[in-house]
């Protein structure tokens, strides 16, 4: 990249950017993260959860501000928030387009506008547990994106492609992750 390793492109601070890259690559422990999340049951199928502390480049931090959200089922609860499964679809959407902005940012192209489309299906079945054959999660993960941007379409595709290849959200969708459940 060229000049703009000490400004923001598309509102990225590259200086932030690129300097995290360096520290991560010289000392390995920086990349270790752990993201949280605080969640009460509220009523029926409604919770909410909170977003405020995390860790990661060797230290304790908290966000700006602390997040809430609010969880329901339309069918089983009240739907008085998005399902668990929204959020997931949201934290896709959201990764992969942090990745092309970012990739942009470093190849230096300007953004005007990144829209994506995420749709799941589900079979409920197997989260009812009408047929246990039925997989709880989703069968597939569609997502479209509108990119417009001072390049051509291969070079579009390219931010796509990164963005998805670089993603937390779309590595954990894509691959097995190991989850533990316990109790206090």
């Amino acid at each position: 990249m060229t000049g703009a390793v000490d400004q923001e492109v598309n509102g990225v601070p590259c200086d932030k950017m690129f300097g995290a890259i360096a520290k991560v690559r010289e000392d390995g422990e920086l990349a270790q993260f752990r993201f949280s999340a605080k969640n009460e049951w509220i009523s029926g199928t409604a919770s909410r959860s909170s977003i405020h502390e995390w860790y990661g480049m060797g230290g304790d931090h908290v966000h700006v501000d602390q997040y809430s959200y609010a969880a329901d089922h339309p069918t089983l609860g009240h739907g008085h928030g998005p399902t668990p499964q929204e959020y997931v679809l949201h934290a896709l959407a959201a990764c992969i387009t942090a990745g092309v902005a970012t990739g942009a940012a470093a190849r230096n192209i300007s953004l005007n506008s990144v829209s994506s489309e995420v749709s799941a299906d589900i079979d409920v079945r197997g989260v009812l547990g009408v047929d246990p054959d039925v997989r709880k999660g989703f069968s597939n993960v569609t997502i479209t994106f509108d990119i417009d941007a001072d390049c051509d379409d291969e070079q579009k595709d390219a931010l796509m492609a990164a963005g998805a290849k670089y993603s937390a959200v779309f590595d954990m969708l894509a691959n097995p992750t190991e989850v533990n459940i316990s109790r206090k």
